[in-house]
């Protein structure tokens, strides 16, 4: 309907009434005969203007329930034709109607009346209760993937509601995404753990053989599973493949470990792999870096394994054996001599264990204290609270080093004294919340870790310098055998020694577990400097009323599946409080 055919309102009949209205009036005072025709003329223009006004109404009502009929229909129509499956849905959750595409979803089904929880379960957790346009996680569905948009509609209060539900295709898309990842490089740093050893131990006839063998085993392995495989040094491999392969090798869970480690063709030590997967990065720089990452971590955990660097976590194989204790001292006096240089380059040295320390943890830190001296630097240990498991080794350290105690700073203390040119020493640690004093390694770059734990997820990143070496009996162990590499002439002075001692006698069970060849040559070392293994024995000692206690106990115990001892300290009996 064209503007100039809209109907006059009401209010525009009166304005436009009003001045012939008014000059009928006036013409009636002066002349009554003119001013009643006037006034005749007036009202038949107002029934003429009225009618007009009449019949445009009738016809905007007819264009306008024409409109309301065509819209009804079209959207009918709409409904019927859209191409995506349309279902609605009642209050009590069971299938109202349905339009051809949803039907097709389910081709062998009669949908009328079926509960949609039933038909497809990934929706039982949504509720159906609000009318604002919500939408659904991606569903399978056959061979399609479709995410549900839905709204729910009410006509009155009391009235129960009609659930809309209509689903988009997402196949195509989720195909995509699905092909970007499965063809996403996945980077493989391969190290033999123990090649050098085993290259040494072999017979000259039998080394090709065996070494032959290694590498036929971890080509075969790799190359099974589509990935190019590369061999750039006698003990290491780089090897890359797609994500849909790694997939495959993740759910075999690295068998290559054990095909490498049941090698047999004469070889007098088992051969071990470490392999560093890198699959999260962005580009194949960071794959690779991230690779790297993982294979560091696997050798700083003894070897024999897989970590695989995911996004923000590590996922461990293998890690079957033990760790394997090296023959070489080499790295043992390449690293002494690094840490002789950082701490002469630095303004003073931050000495640490572990929270709640114990022998091994202080003894370490008294070693690498002595270490600092010698080279007369600045050297504090940072110690927060004498615990009960070192309580006797601090009195007698601090008894005999008379500048000892000067030099024990807790962490608060230390915070206010470290510089940027400060060197801090982590031992027998590599956990920065785990340490004494985690705010000291926000304050400087210069970290040097001295460590037997295997490497976990949350080890200090940042370190110039990680010496960790999980084959070691304990952190005491390898600063032993730093210090006998320091200085030429080099001896501790003997509160220092029988610390290290005691640590090293305390992680090993009194030499039983964890323990090999250099823990006794470090042991013999410490001897050399006057460590009394006697009166390391009596720190050990139990008093009277402690072994009284243990045999209590001993005593009122009982066995359980013939390995089980279990037994109830009485502490009333016993006179404890």
């Amino acid at each position: 309907m064209k503007n100039n055919e809209k109907f006059i309102s009401t209010p525009n009949i009166v304005l436009i009434m009003a001045f012939p209205l008014l000059a009928s009036i006036v013409v009636f005072y002066y002349n009554p005969t003119l001013g009643a025709l006037g006034l005749f003329v007036s009202l038949l223009l107002f029934l003429f203007l009225k009618s007009i006004n009449t019949t445009k109404a009738k016809e905007l009502q007819r264009y306008v329930d024409e409109v309301s009929y065509s819209f009804d229909s079209i959207t009918k129509n709409v409904v019927f034709e859209m191409p995506f499956p349309i279902a609605i849905v009642e209050d009590d959750r069971k299938i109202k109607w349905h339009n051809s595409f949803f039907r097709d979803l389910f081709p062998d089904r009669t949908l009328i009346g079926e509960e949609i929880d039933t038909l497809i379960p990934d929706l039982g957790a949504l509720e159906f209760d609000n009318e604002e346009i919500r939408t659904s996680k991606n569903v399978n569905i056959s061979d399609k993937v479709i995410q549900f948009y839905y709204s729910t509609i009410f006509e009155d209060d009391n009235s129960k509601g009609l659930t809309f539900l209509y689903g988009i295709d997402n196949t195509y898309d989720e195909s995509i995404k699905k092909l970007f990842k499965d063809k996403r490089l996945v980077f493989y740093s391969v190290f033999i753990d123990n090649y050098e050893d085993i290259r040494n131990s072999a017979s000259s006839e039998n080394r090709p053989k065996i070494l032959g063998e290694i590498d036929r085993v971890i080509n075969e392995y790799f190359k099974k599973y589509s990935c190019l495989v590369r061999k750039y040094e006698n003990d290491r491999f780089m090897i890359l493949s797609e994500y849909q392969d790694y997939v495959e090798i993740h759910d075999d869970k690295f068998s290559i470990l054990d095909k490498v480690r049941d090698i047999n063709e004469g070889n007098a030590l088992p051969p071990t792999l470490s392999i560093g997967v890198g699959i999260a990065g962005a580009k194949p720089s960071e794959i690779y870096s991230d690779s790297r990452d993982a294979i560091n971590i696997a050798l700083s955990r003894g070897g024999d394994q897989t970590v695989v660097k995911l996004e923000d976590n590590y996922e461990y194989f293998g890690g079957k054996t033990k760790a394997i204790e090296k023959t070489s001292k080499v790295r043992s006096r390449v690293i002494s001599q690094a840490l002789k240089r950082m701490m002469q380059t630095s303004s003073d040295i931050y000495i640490m264990g572990h929270n709640n320390p114990d022998m091994d943890s202080f003894g370490s830190s008294l070693g690498v204290y002595e270490g600092a001296r010698t080279l007369d630097k600045e050297a504090y240990i940072i110690l927060n609270e004498v615990t009960k498991p070192i309580e006797n080794m601090y009195a007698r350290a601090t008894e005999e080093l008379e500048e000892l105690k000067n030099h024990i700073l807790t962490e608060e203390e230390a915070l206010k004294k470290i510089s940027q040119a400060s060197l801090v020493i982590v031992t027998d640690n590599h956990r920065k919340n785990s340490t004494e004093g985690p705010g000291l390694l926000d304050k400087t770059d210069n970290i040097f870790i001295i460590d037997h734990h295997r490497r976990g997820k949350d080890y200090i990143k940042k370190a110039t310098i990680s010496y960790i070496e999980p084959y070691a009996s304990s952190a005491s162990e390898l600063v032993t055998e730093i210090l006998s590499y320091l200085e030429e002439d080099f001896k501790a002075r003997t509160a220092v020694a029988e610390s290290l001692l005691a640590g090293i006698t305390v992680d090993t069970k009194n030499f039983v577990y964890q323990t090999g060849v250099r823990t006794f040559e470090a042991a013999s070392v410490l001897k050399r400097w006057g460590a009394d293994s006697v009166y390391i024995k009596r720190m050990f000692k139990d008093d009277f009323e402690i072994v009284k206690y243990k045999s209590e106990v001993i005593a009122d115990s009982f066995i359980v599946n013939d390995f089980i001892a279990v037994a109830h300290f009485n502490r009333e009996k016993m006179g404890q409080p």
